[in-house]
């Protein structure tokens, strides 16, 4: 039995069902890296499974606790769970693509599993997830009979396991392009070259909030990608909406959706960094949506990318007109939600702008918050209206 031993004393986060065990808590391991340990007590008690890595900081990823050791028949329980809830919840009632399976929100940590209209996206983040991902991909195959599986396991995190990029079909044929419904919206997406696995579905909630206020408003979408909220403003009635990115590939998909959704208003690409956008352009428009890339990617950028969400939102906040709506939003898991309305803050302070809370908004329930590991909680939206 490959095991990790823990020293004395370290076992309080086990006992509170963390699905993380950091290298510091680790006394003795008799393992490889990627494969499954038991996890044991100072006196060798088995307190828990997971998959260990010598490579990182958190040294082991739990799966099961107690001392019954994960199997196939629990994997499909937990996949079996994780649709379950987006059934009950009313997901796949609104949408035909969803997060079937979120990591440690669904307790198959280190595991992406994106649904697009019958066909499965799946990442693989870790080493000991690389080792299971055949035996997860049949049972997802053999419980839920996807038209398709295919892996885009090239997330940069990887790099940090001691893993190469690695993209494959895995069973059937995945198109190049998927279109999805959302809300009564379509839309196209790229599943094997567009970001993270094609599509932020994690945003849906949002979209749906600005199609309910966009009627009659001009719209500036910024990191638009392919234009997700400028689509859902449109079809909510804004007069019109430019979109900017800094990749042309995806406004040119941005331009398909507004085609496929037969969107008639003025719609305006512009492909520029976002940061010399707002730099040297005017703001004229009254609803603006800015849904910038994870600016923290590690504890020890925090600072640096506070700053840069603060000159983010100033910029925005200084320029708008009055009356104006933002939906400002990080991804920045060491961002929390405390820190992030004290950037916005301070943006509105040093802007001389009056504004108040329209909303606070996270992350949707197909990418679930694990109770016991806050840490997967990542997702801040705050609306803000500017008088």
């Amino acid at each position: 039995m490959q095991k990790v031993i823990l020293k004395k004393g370290k076992e309080k986060s086990v006992m509170h069902r963390h699905p993380w065990i950091f290298s510091g808590a680790i006394a003795f391991v008799e393992a490889s890296d990627g494969q499954l340990v038991a996890v044991c007590a100072h006196d060798g008690t088995v307190l828990a499974w997971g998959y260990y890595n010598s490579r990182t900081d958190i040294a082991v990823r739990l799966l099961s606790f107690g001392d019954h050791k994960p199997d196939a028949d629990l994997f499909a329980d937990r996949i079996r769970a994780s649709y379950a809830l987006r059934e009950v919840t009313g997901i796949t009632q609104c949408t035909n693509a969803y997060r079937l399976i979120h990591s440690e929100g669904d307790m198959l940590p280190g595991l992406i599993v994106d649904w697009y209209n019958g066909h499965c996206v799946m990442q693989s983040l870790t080493s000991g997830m690389d080792t299971l991902k055949v035996t997860i991909a049949t049972i997802i195959n053999d419980i839920l009979k996807p038209k398709s599986i295919y892996e885009r396991s090239d997330h940069e995190g990887r790099k940090t396991e001691g893993l190469q990029a690695h993209s494959a079909q895995v069973y059937g044929h995945t198109p190049e392009i998927i279109e999805i419904n959302e809300n009564g919206m379509l839309f196209l997406v790229d599943v094997r070259q567009g970001q993270k696995t094609g599509f932020f579905c994690d945003q849906r909630d949002n979209r749906n909030k600005v199609k309910g206020i966009a009627k009659g408003r001009d719209v500036l979408n910024l990191f638009s990608y392919t234009g997700g909220f400028t689509i859902a403003a449109l079809l909510g009635g804004a007069k019109s909406a430019v979109s900017v990115d800094g990749s042309g590939t995806a406004l040119e998909l941005a331009h398909r959706n507004c085609e496929l959704n037969t969107v008639r208003q003025t719609h305006e690409i512009v492909k520029a960094d976002v940061f010399d956008y707002i730099n040297n352009s005017d703001i004229t428009q009254n609803l603006i949506i800015c849904d910038p890339p994870a600016l923290a990617k590690n504890k020890a950028s925090v600072k640096n990318a506070a700053r840069g969400y603060k000159k983010l939102n100033l910029k925005i906040i200084a320029k708008c007109p009055s009356d104006s709506f933002l939906l400002t939003c990080s991804c920045s898991r060491f961002i929390d939600h405390k820190l992030f309305q004290q950037i916005v803050f301070a943006a509105c302070n040093d802007a001389g702008r009056d504004a108040c809370i329209a909303g606070r908004y996270s992350q949707p329930a197909d990418h679930p918050v694990n109770i016991y590991c806050p840490e997967t909680e990542y997702l801040k939206a705050l609306l803000l209206y500017i008088y």
